[in-house]
């Protein structure tokens, strides 16, 4: 067992998305998800790094197969529930997969109309890897298929957990953030990436930039004032950050970022 299989083995993957932060993430991206449905029939999507089922569950009643894929056993566990609680009449349209993002071993060439790889990433710390994981999602999607790619951004790190926590003096000291601010990801549970790094990623990769855009923004920064919010003003949010998802003034100091590719 490695140390991302430890670490899920005791995070509580359902809950996250369940959060009001997590709710925007999660409504911000099924927005593009839907958008990009409309133009696959029949649809099959593959779901890799699917957690518990987040995304699977909500895509089974309107697609025609879902492959869910993830490293961690318990994950897919806690996905085969959550599914037969919530979809039992769609269980037939779910395949699921243990597998590593980077080495998608007996999974079909071209077989996805749809990729999901909105986790992998977060614990992919070069680009060698992250490098990988994409070649996999392409070559098991379709040439016009699409891929959507997640990752944590760098000044969320900083920001959130090296200034608010109080950790920034000894991070520069012990060399886990470098003298640009750079994260350090070597060896680390999460791995945080700036734009330019994304796009070092796809540099000759045979896919198309859609759009990159932050399903979270400044949720993930201010979790507190987001709580405090009536339901009527988290509506409000979840349709200001709908409005400004997409600004490339706003994308590197949101939480994640999410690239919509499409494959040649």
């Amino acid at each position: 067992m490695n140390k991302i299989e430890e670490f899920y083995n005791k995070f509580n993957e359902d809950k996250r998305l369940k959060t009001r932060h997590g709710k925007v993430e999660y409504r911000i991206t099924m927005n593009y998800i839907e958008k990009y449905l409309d133009e696959i029939t029949p649809k099959t999507v593959a779901d890799i790094g699917a957690g518990a089922g987040a995304y699977t569950v909500s895509l089974l009643d309107r697609v025609d197969n879902v492959i869910a894929i993830d490293l961690v056993k318990y994950n897919l566990g806690r996905l085969r529930q959550n599914v037969n609680k919530q979809m039992p009449e769609f269980e037939e349209r779910l395949t699921c997969y243990k597998r590593d993002a980077r080495k998608l071993r007996a999974i079909d060439d071209k077989c996805s109309d749809m990729t999901l790889l909105l986790g992998p990433m977060y614990h992919l710390d070069n680009t060698i890897d992250r490098q990988k994981a994409l070649k996999e999602a392409i070559r098991i999607t379709k040439p016009g298929g699409v891929i959507f790619v997640a990752y944590i951004m760098n000044e969320y790190g900083i920001l959130m957990h090296g200034f608010s926590e109080h950790t920034i003096l000894d991070d520069i000291n012990n060399g886990n953030v470098d003298k640009s601010f750079h994260v350090n990801n070597e060896d680390k549970i999460y791995s945080f990436v700036r734009l330019e790094d994304i796009d070092e990623v796809n540099k000759n990769m045979p896919v198309k930039r859609e759009v990159i855009f932050s399903p979270d923004g400044a949720a993930n920064h201010f979790r507190t004032m987001l709580n405090a919010l009536s339901e009527e003003e988290f509506d409000a949010f979840i349709q200001y950050q709908l409005s400004v998802c997409e600004r490339s003034d706003l994308l590197g100091a949101s939480a994640h970022t999410v690239d919509i590719l499409r494959v040649l």
